[in-house]
This record gives structure tokens, sequence and C-alpha cells, in this order.
């Protein structure tokens, strides 16, 4: 019950501390970037950006999922195997910038100083996200909670400078932006570094061929995973640029409300984050998990549900307040990106369950197909429909991944649906539809609106999940009294 009180305090503490530092890094310094440098300018790195994260699983072949997964699970029988991962890790970060550049050369990039920067920003991330790996499967999730917001932070700090006091400190330029990201990301390795040092963790190298051969086909599941959900999220963004006959401008269009799509979607990557080692842990030591994962399943649908409305019937309303502008593209841009990320919540949470229980592999072939499904579309209505049409695609695959994941972990996992919450979700999606319209054609100020939908979102997580949450108040209140 204390590593249950643990968890749950730490995790809010993550959440409160990324509802903070990461809406002001994207929509106060991300957004100011895009405005400051022009759409064109940042349509080409968000395009070059996506290629980077699209092929980011070669640095990684899924060994830090695996071996956060497996050290949750035996922490004393794995620790020892660190120096192994990070050795390993070096090797295919040059296998990474090899691929990269030679994809680069063939689809005949022009703009090789941002390729490079970005791949540079991607290797340091990955060794950053390797070392709160270590953090959050030795339960240390106080310290990943302020690692996690380190790097934003200091961001937010060294741009918010130039973007505010061009004056003083010189103009943004895209060149400028990837610099500050790389010095941040060097700043937030060492520290993670530093951290897992002085807790003691050492990294030992066994020059044991066998060894690493076990290893790397292990993780294998692991690294396929991250492969087609990279191509998943990132690779509409990258085909955008080159198949659209206006490609840059369509991926600006695009990057303005996938921006707001990442932010949302920052909330369950960070549960997904804490979720994965925490059941990984439960679920050796044959510990029940129904009642954590319904509660996160209950919170991020009815959070997606929320921020899918207000974006549909207030996307004038958010252009004009985030880019001083509401063309209808943008406007429909924004009214379809953002209902996927429903799709991407289930995901975030029944996915995690399929990876920390051992069902890796059925969860890479149910992401395969959605994959398959996603590329198509995408392939078939970019040409045409344009950022539209990456928004259509998504939607689909997202949706289909996100029910397919749900409903395998009830059929494998006796992890109930839980109908009652499904059906309050369905009356919530109606409820803040009728609000948001009625609202929005007699004039109410949108930020009573939004307001409203929080309101009523909140009072359905309480009806949705009475039996889930009491408990942990009950934790809270035991803690309080300690």
């Amino acid at each position: 019950m204390k590593k249950r009180s643990s968890f749950i305090s730490s995790l809010g503490l993550m959440i409160g501390l990324n509802v903070i530092v990461k809406p002001i890094w994207i929509l106060g310094i991300d957004r100011m970037v895009q405005n400051s440098v022009g759409t064109i300018s940042y349509g080409n790195y968000f395009s070059l950006f996506g290629l980077s994260v699209v092929f980011s699983f070669l640095l990684d072949w899924g060994f830090s999922v695996y071996f956060n997964r497996q050290l949750a699970a035996q922490e004393k029988d794995f620790i020892d195997q660190a120096g192994n991962f990070l050795l390993i890790k070096f090797f295919f970060l040059s296998l990474y910038v090899a691929v990269i550049l030679f994809i680069g050369w063939i689809t005949g990039v022009r703009d090789w100083g941002i390729l490079l920067g970005v791949i540079f920003i991607q290797a340091l991330q990955s060794f950053f996200l390797f070392f709160r790996s270590i953090i959050t499967a030795c339960q240390w999730f106080r310290f990943d909670a302020w690692l996690s917001v380190l790097d934003k932070t200091l961001m937010i700090i060294l741009c918010g400078s130039l973007l505010y006091f061009p004056s003083f400190f010189g103009a943004m330029s895209i060149d400028r932006f990837l610099q500050i990201q790389i010095a941040c990301s060097l700043l937030a390795v060492f520290t993670a570094w530093i951290v897992i040092l002085k807790k003691g963790v050492k990294f030992t190298f066994h020059n044991n061929y066998l060894l690493r051969k076990k290893i790397f086909r292990s993780a294998l599941p692991f690294a396929f995973i991250i492969l087609l959900m990279s191509v998943h999220y990132r690779l509409d963004g990258f085909l955008l640029g080159r198949i659209h006959k206006n490609g840059a401008y369509e991926a600006g269009i695009y990057a303005s409300a996938y921006r707001l799509l990442d932010a949302a979607n920052m909330v369950g990557a960070l549960i997904a984050t804490f979720l994965l080692p925490y059941i990984a842990r439960q679920w050796s030591d044959k510990k029940d998990i129904t009642a954590i994962v319904l509660t996160c399943r209950h919170f991020l649908v009815l959070f997606s549900i929320s921020i899918a409305s207000v974006s549909f019937f207030l996307a004038p309303w958010i252009l004009q307040i985030l880019y001083h502008q509401e063309t209808f593209d943008a406007m429909r841009i924004m009214q379809w990106c953002l209902p996927s990320l429903i799709g991407y919540s289930l995901v975030q949470v029944y996915g995690t369950v399929m990876t920390a229980t051992g069902k890796i592999v059925h969860f890479c072939y149910i992401t395969l197909i959605a994959v398959i499904i996603n590329s198509t579309l995408n392939f078939l209505l970019i040409p045409s429909w344009g950022a539209l049409g990456c928004c259509m695609a998504a939607l689909i695959s997202q949706g289909f991944c996100g029910i397919s994941v749900m409903l395998y972990v009830w059929k494998r996992s006796a992890i109930p649906l839980d109908f009652r919450s499904l059906i309050i979700n369905i009356f919530t999606i109606v409820i803040l539809a009728f609000f948001l319209y009625w609202g929005k054609n007699f004039g109410i100020n949108p930020y009573w609106l939004v307001m409203g939908v929080l309101l009523i979102s909140g009072i359905a997580f309480l009806i949705s999940g009475t039996r889930q949450w009491r408990p942990w108040l009950k934790l809270f209140r035991m803690k309080e009294y300690k």
C-alpha cells in the first residue's frame, strides 16, 4: 500500500510539473518560433524532424523499454547488464546516423544543417530516455518527475530570451533553435547520468559476445514496436513534405495543429512512462492491476474527449489566440487532427499493459496493421487532400489501434471493459457537443465554454470511476495522517 501511494503521489507530481512546463514550451515557445521564422521554414524543420523520429528506433531498438520492464521485474538480477546495454546503444548510434543521412540523400534533402541538428537531438534524447528508464525501473519515480521537465525548462529560459528580448539577445532562427535544443539536451543527459551514479548504479562492461547477442534477440520485439509506433506517429509529416505539391506549406499548417495534439498526448505519454515499470512489478508479484488500469483509462479518455470537443467547435478561437489567424484550411486541420487523441489514449493505457505483461508480440501485430492502414491512407489522401488527409488517416488508424488493444487486454488479461464507463463516455461526447454548439451560437465567451467543458468532464470522471477512485482517496488520507 505504501508503494502504491508513493507511485500515485509521484505520478501526480510528474503530471503537475509537466502540465506547467510543457504547455509553456509548446504554446509559448515552439509556437512563437514558428510565428517568428515563418510557416514554410518551420514546415521544413517539422518534416525533417519527423524523419528523424521515424527512424529513432535504430538508436535504441526497444532496449530502453525492454530493460525498463526486465529491471522492474527482477532488479537485482538485471542491473548488472546496464553497461552492456549502453555499449550496444553506442553501436546503434552510428547505424542511425548512416541510415538517416542516406535517406536524406536519396530523397533530395537540401537543408543538411537542419537534418544534422535533429539527428543530434534524437541521439541525446535516446540516451536521456535510457537513463530515465533505469531510474523508473528502480522505482525512483520522484527523481524522474523532476528530470522529465529539466530539458524543456532550460529551453524555455533560453529560447524565451531570444523570442521576447530580440534586441538584446538577437533574433530567433531555425539554426539557433536547434543549437539551444542540443545544449539543453546535453545538460539533461549529464544530469540523469549523475543521478544514476549517485544512486549507486555501476556501468560494468562484459566482453561477452553471446550475452550481447542474447540481449539483442530478447529486445527485438520491443525494437519492432518502437519502429511501428514511430512510423505511425511521425511518418505522415515527412510524407506530407515530400509528396504534396505544396508540401512545406501543408506541413507547416499540419504542424500548427499537431503541436496541440503532441501537447495533449503528453499526459498519456507521462502516465505510460510510470505505468510500465509499475505494472511490470505488480504483474511479476501476481498482484491485481485492474484498478490502476481502469482509473488511467477513465482519466485519459475523458481528457481526450474534452480536448477533441473544444478543438472541433472552437477551432477559429484557438487559431486566433495562438497563431493570430483563422484561415479555412487551418481551421479544418485543427478540427480533425485533435480527435485522434482518443485512440492515442487507449493505446497509451492498454498498449502499456500489453508491453508490461509480456504480450509485446501481439501488440506488434496490432500496431503493424494500424501502420499499414495509416500509410495506405496517407499515400492515397495526401496528394489531393494534403494535411487534411493526414488527419483522416491518423483518426482511422489510431482509432483502430486503440480499440483493438483494449479488446485484446479484455479478452486475454481479464481486465474488464467497464461498460458503464464507456456509456458515460458516449453521453459525455453528446453533452459536450450540444453544450459547445449551443454556447458558440449564442455568443458565450469561449473561456467560459472551456470552463464548462472541464466541469462536465470532471463530473463524468467522478461518476464513471467511482469504484476506482475511492481507494486512491483513502490512500492519500492515510498518507496525510502519517
